[in-house]
């Protein structure tokens, strides 16, 4: 296995791990749109679109166009 390979399954797992997280702290506390749309400071859901959001620039950098 490629070292991007690789990489991409450590970001897979993490990805899933994450998800799973979001899903025990919503059957554990119950969904909040308004926490979702906006969370506070220091928020779980502020912390989970942070990490996420890390993890999909990592899987797929945003497109750079050439002229």
């Amino acid at each position: 296995m490629d070292v991007v390979s690789k990489e991409a399954n450590k970001l897979s797992a993490k990805r899933i791990a994450l998800q799973n997280s979001f899903k025990e702290y919503n059957e554990t506390n119950g969904f909040s749109y308004k926490d979702w749309v906006s969370p506070p400071a220091g928020h779980f859901y502020e912390g989970y679109k942070n990490e996420l959001d890390q993890i999909n620039s990592q899987m797929a950098p945003p497109l750079e166009y050439q002229s």
